[in-house]
């Protein structure tokens, strides 16, 4: 009976080390895309969501970057549709050492808005790998992943700058998305630029960025607030916003499309062609009577990992696009629900 309690305890503590690997978060092969909305934050923080973009991150390739073994993805944001056929206009790189998931940090991911002689300089000095998600550290407890000073001239002022990025992990929080609900990693990431005055430290910009993640997913969610830059701290008589986003996952355009608005004479979900397919798929189905139709995706465990249709539809025949692409090889099953009735059929995708 011992025995048996300390394999227990040791199979239970095993798993929730395995849990804690930084790589465990992240999609375990290259081709992975990331469907974001990005949605504009006003001064006050407000979602414009009359102003919403697309963003596309894709999982491109792992090679070596700056010293370090990276999952390279590419970055096309700032999309008038999800589908919009741009090239790719930034790239972030990660590497995961144990419990840590470290990120290069280039001039791009800090704020660039300031008008300071030198300051862009400055934060290029400060371009490299850094260890900001730390997913085994204790809740609430803020650790410092960067800090530099420096001297900036401005006019005959000589202004003593600090440039600090700390993060803290907050507690796990359930957070529901367009692919189904996960229980993610929370993470808030200040970046910081600080006029230093003997030991204190005096915010001219702070902004804490929030993000979640996801097992196999990666980033679920990231919220950018607008934060104001004020430059009298320094004795310049300026201050200004930097605008802010939330992304948040989004499904691509399935293109729904109404083949024939012959009444039908029943409800009706078909078989997925091709079958098996790799990495996308069509689905026809049959609507009877006008209803609010649901056609979601769930997986072998009956996580839901994609919503193909939530709307209001006239009766007619109908066929939606499925793109697999994030999504490992397995069978999956599609559940057509409108009113009373709901039918599933299974499919494979083979990658």
């Amino acid at each position: 009976m011992k025995n048996t309690i300390l394999i227990f305890l040791f199979i239970a503590f095993a798993s929730l080390t395995y849990a804690q690997n930084a790589s465990t978060y992240f999609p375990a092969n290259t081709g992975y895309k990331w469907y974001y909305k990005n949605t504009p934050l006003d001064s006050n923080n407000n979602p414009q969501q009359n102003l919403a973009r697309y963003r596309v991150d894709t999982f491109a390739v792992v090679s070596t970057y700056k010293g370090l073994l990276a999952n390279v993805v590419r970055i096309k944001d700032n999309l008038l549709t999800i589908n919009q056929n741009t090239p790719y206009n930034d790239t972030n790189y990660y590497n995961f050492q144990t419990t840590n998931g470290w990120k290069y940090l280039s001039v791009s991911m800090l704020p660039d808005s300031i008008p300071l002689p030198g300051i862009m300089e400055f934060f290029r000095s400060l371009e490299n790998w850094y260890s900001i998600f730390r997913f085994a550290q204790a809740v609430n407890s803020e650790y410092t992943i960067v800090s530099k000073d420096t001297i900036l001239t401005y006019d005959t002022l000589s202004v003593p700058i600090r440039a600090k990025v700390k993060a803290k992990r907050l507690n796990d929080q359930s957070v529901t998305t367009v692919n189904g609900t996960y229980t993610a990693k929370k993470f808030v990431v200040t970046f910081g630029i600080y006029l230093r005055v003997l030991i204190f430290e005096y915010p001219i910009v702070e902004r804490p960025d929030t993000s979640w993640f996801a097992t196999d997913v990666w980033m679920i969610k990231e919220v950018v607030p607008s934060v104001t830059a004020n430059l009298n701290t320094i004795g310049v008589p300026l201050s200004f916003n930097i605008p802010g986003n939330i992304y948040e996952l989004t499904t691509p355009n399935v293109g729904i499309s109404n083949i024939s608005n012959e009444i039908p004479e029943a409800f009706k979900l078909y078989q997925n062609y091709p079958n098996p397919f790799n990495p996308s798929t069509k689905i026809n189905f049959d609507v009877r009577n006008a209803s609010d139709v649901k056609l979601k995706v769930y997986d072998l465990t009956g996580r839901e990992v994609s919503v193909l249709v939530n709307e209001f539809l006239k009766p007619g025949a109908y066929s939606v696009s499925f793109d697999a692409s994030r999504l490992s090889s397995g069978v999956y099953f599609y559940t057509l629900q409108a009113g009373d009735f709901r039918q599933t059929k299974q499919m494979l995708l083979v990658k």
